[in-house]
């Protein structure tokens, strides 16, 4: 078959921007090249919440951060709320009742129409921040956010 004169450049230059780019997007490997090991990770629940992990210098959990999945940099206003039972689930995973220690305070404090359940354990300290005063107990979506602080040396406390 015998392509015109004039139509073989327009077919080769439809095959250049066919190819695809050879440019490579770094993966976590590259990262690990450049900067060493991360100081935070985030990772997917299966119910889609997120868990943010900020590692102390010796490699083991600081913080945790329980949230909606959402992109890098998405703001969304109002914060949709997760599920009350799946937090729970995700708390009794990454720090079980048993590992907490004694409990030593907990109060609810309302900060703009929301509820901040504070909890202090020997051990951890977990703050709830819900659309209602009992977000704990509840297995409705209710739960904003939720703060998980390790009381280990290694980590600076950062909760009051």
């Amino acid at each position: 078959m015998k392509i015109p004169l004039l139509l073989a450049p327009i077919i080769a230059g439809y095959l250049f921007l066919a190819t695809p780019n050879n440019t490579e997007i770094p993966g976590p490997e590259h990262f690990r090249r450049l900067y060493g090991e991360p100081t935070m990770e985030r990772f997917v629940a299966p119910s889609g919440i997120t868990v943010t992990v900020e590692y102390g210098p010796d490699r083991l959990a600081c913080q945790l951060l329980i949230e909606p999945q959402r992109l890098l940099f998405e703001v969304r206003n109002p914060i949709p709320p997760m599920s009350s039972e799946a937090v729970s689930q995700i708390l009794q995973a990454v720090v079980p009742v048993d590992q907490r220690g004694k409990q030593i305070a907990t109060d609810k404090v309302e900060v703009e129409g929301k509820q901040l359940l504070r909890t202090d354990y020997e051990n951890v300290s977990i703050r709830r921040f819900c659309t209602v005063y009992a977000c704990g107990s509840s297995n409705q979506n209710q739960d904003l956010a939720t703060v998980v602080v390790f009381n280990r040396v290694a980590c600076p406390k950062r909760l009051d």
